[in-house]
């Protein structure tokens, strides 16, 4: 469900546009999901249906096409793994940690959202990160300094801040963060620290479920095999990094690891003309490239027949 402020904006680009385009090429259907969504899903006219949010909400688009044999493109959730080598480059990786969690508050269906670091730097890499997100500047986003902005609402940093209190239940350690600012301008927002979460295991909640926000667990990791079963071990494969100088150490995990995109040292670049989608639940389908057209596509086949002669199939004497 959108906010206010996102409708909004939607309904205001229809009214700049309006004219620009042919009738009937983009429409804006205003109401909610669970009436107005159910009835997209239902309408006989609709030929393709198209969806990019949770998976909860995704199998029921997948079954509603399924039921109607019409296709379906599904751009779903996601719990990547974010893989760190010993011989990564230290800074780069640091900033690549803060890349793939903190970029738009870490609302982003590929966060890389589990950190995955080799025992051998773990050490140095955990404080060393903890110091960097205790650095980032949260703030107002009119403000030219601010580095991270808010939630996108309430429900969203309850949701957030549930899963800070499910951590501590199975055990983990909050390294930093773990809270909304309560002081100042930030108090009247909803306005979530940076969080690590340290002394985590692959198979706890916070480890396995979607949590969209600025919340990052770290696991340790031995060697090349087991990091790629961990980052396998999951429902999800939407995004995905690997950090070492390595190239064919990189080019092996990036191509074992089951999901849709896995970037080499970086992380969030999301060029147009290179194909995004998921792998498991995380989706169906590709965007951001000329493939995405074959999914609005039918083939239509016509043959011609040039002789004038009978088939002799059956034979008239």
């Amino acid at each position: 469900k959108p906010s206010k402020e996102a409708s909004l904006s939607i309904l205001e680009f229809a009214r700049l546009i309006d004219g620009v385009l042919p009738a009937g090429v983009f429409n804006v259907i205003t109401g909610a999901g669970s009436k107005t969504g159910q009835y997209m899903l239902e309408h006989k006219n609709f030929a393709k249906l198209a969806f990019t949010g949770s998976t909860e909400v995704g199998r029921n688009v997948g079954l509603a096409a399924a039921e109607r044999i019409i296709p379906a493109t599904l751009e779903l959730g996601g719990k990547s793994a974010n893989i760190y080598f010993d011989d990564c480059d230290f800074d780069q990786a640091i900033d690549g940690a803060q890349l793939g969690i903190l970029f738009n508050q870490g609302q982003v269906c590929c966060a890389g959202s589990r950190i995955f670091v080799q025992d051998t730097i773990y050490d140095k890499f955990v404080p060393a990160l903890v110091k960097a997100f205790n650095k980032v500047k949260v703030g107002l986003p009119w403000h030219d300094d601010t580095q991270m902005g808010s939630q996108i609402n309430e429900t969203q940093i309850k949701k957030i801040l549930s899963y800070v209190e499910i951590a501590k239940q199975e055990g983990a350690t909050i390294a930093c963060g773990g809270e909304r600012f309560t002081e100042g301008e930030l108090a009247k927002g909803a306005f979530m620290k940076p969080t690590l979460i340290t002394n985590v295991t692959n198979d706890m909640r916070v480890a396995q479920e979607e949590i969209f926000g600025p919340v990052a667990v770290v696991i340790k990791f031995h060697d090349e095999d087991e990091v790629v079963a961990m980052a396998n071990d999951s429902e999800y494969g939407l995004g995905g990094a690997v950090w070492t100088k390595d190239i064919n150490k990189a080019i092996r995990v990036a191509r074992n690891v089951e999901t849709g995109r896995m970037w080499v040292n970086t992380y969030n670049q999301i060029p147009e003309h290179s194909p995004f989608g998921g792998y498991k639940t995380s989706g169906i389908g590709r965007e951001t490239h000329k493939m995405i057209l074959n999914h609005y596509t039918q083939v239509k086949n016509i043959m011609i027949n040039l002789s004038y002669a009978p088939s002799g199939v059956y034979p008239q004497d």
